[in-house]
């Protein structure tokens, strides 16, 4: 998603967009990285976000 944000140029639906995160996991996102920083698979498999 970041390389189509970036040229424009679609890239198809990225793997986040598939599946729910608990509401848990999206509290723990810092407020200035909400809906702005991504979730990795590995993280929200682990139940932790990413920094």
């Amino acid at each position: 998603m970041e390389v189509q944000r970036e040229t424009g140029v679609p890239q198809g639906d990225c793997w986040c967009t598939q599946v729910d995160f608990s509401a848990e996991l999206l509290a723990r996102v810092p407020p200035a990285a909400q809906r702005l920083a991504c979730i990795c698979a590995a993280c929200a498999a682990k139940g932790t976000p990413a920094a």
